[in-house]
């Protein structure tokens, strides 16, 4: 199969979870709590430098990321960060499970056609060590850290007691070494003290929260997901709630939310931090939805009130 096959595919796997996500609630309920698969042990205090680097810059143009050394590096990052998420990798795959601890890297390319400026995408081809056979799997990369592309889509399926997936990025540290770190504390780690969390909603969507209605989940489970700051979905624009840095970072370690990377987003649609990669970021579970009810109502209710 050729790499545009695939990458055509994965990209309309992409645009099929994006149709589900954004439409309307569905009506039924979600009972119970959620839970984590595992969490990882170590909190960030500080984010790695070599995260807010960009593609394009005086040291990395566009074209040296296709040069040799550069190539060789996000290859070490790409085997590292793989095999750090190959359990999460394979309970999340729909399609061709393989095991990722069975495979090396044996080339990675970027992908043409597709932003580069922050963390390009690559295609990153395996070979398994035992048998010869070749698989293709995405990074996004800015040749010294790397992340799984669109770890949305390894997340757990249709219910109403959803598990939370953590994930580990890879980095280049001072000393040349390859390590890792938890993928959602360097995230919110990276964002400035206060922020929003950015939702497009329907009218049902609205209701919901502003008239303290049970909660109805969606294709999901009990899961509600935003953007931080801004995404502008479908030429709609959305709401913004009002949140702060340490809110998140509570609820993600007391293991109510999930933090993915995305899809390549056009800049001036989805809000882009130092760290310059989409994320979104997903309350999960009727505790954490419940939880987050109160700031939803207020922020919603002044809304509808101004368009009045």
């Amino acid at each position: 199969m050729s790499i545009r096959r695939i990458y055509d595919g994965l990209n309309l796997k992409a645009s099929l979870w994006l149709f589900i996500l954004f439409t309307a609630v569905l009506p039924f309920h979600a009972h119970g709590a959620h839970s984590c698969e595992y969490v990882f042990a170590e909190e960030v205090t500080s984010v790695p430098r070599v995260f807010y680097k960009r593609m394009i810059s005086k040291n990395l143009s566009e074209n040296s990321a296709q040069n040799t050394q550069i190539k060789q590096q996000i290859a070490k990052l790409a085997e590292v960060v793989l095999h750090e998420n190959s359990r999460t990798i394979e309970k999340g795959r729909a399609y061709n499970k393989v095991h990722m601890t069975d495979f090396t890297v044996a080339d990675v390319k970027l992908m043409p056609g597709n932003l580069v400026d922050g963390y390009g995408l690559f295609i990153v081809k395996l070979i398994n060590k035992h048998d010869g056979d070749i698989e293709f799997e995405q990074i996004r990369s800015n040749g010294y850290a790397a992340f799984i592309d669109r770890s949305f889509q390894f997340r757990d399926g249709i219910s109403n007691d959803p598990i939370i997936r953590r994930f580990k990025a890879s980095y280049i540290d001072e000393t040349g070494a390859i390590k890792t770190v938890d993928q959602g504390e360097i995230f919110i780690s990276s964002l400035p003290d206060q922020i929003h969390l950015s939702r497009v909603m329907n009218q049902t969507e609205r209701e919901q929260w502003v008239d303290g209605k049970p909660i109805q989940t969606g294709p999901f489970g009990a899961r509600t997901h935003f953007a931080v700051n801004y995404f502008k979905f479908q030429k709609q624009e959305p709401y913004l709630i009002p949140y702060s840095k340490e809110q998140l970072l509570s609820a993600y370690r007391r293991g109510e939310v999930e933090i993915n990377t995305y899809d390549v987003v056009a800049h001036n649609e989805l809000w882009h931090g130092k760290i310059d990669l989409e994320f979104e970021v997903v309350f999960t579970g009727i505790k954490s939805l419940e939880t987050l009810r109160p700031l939803l109502q207020e922020s919603l209710r002044q809304d509808i009130l101004l368009f009045k």
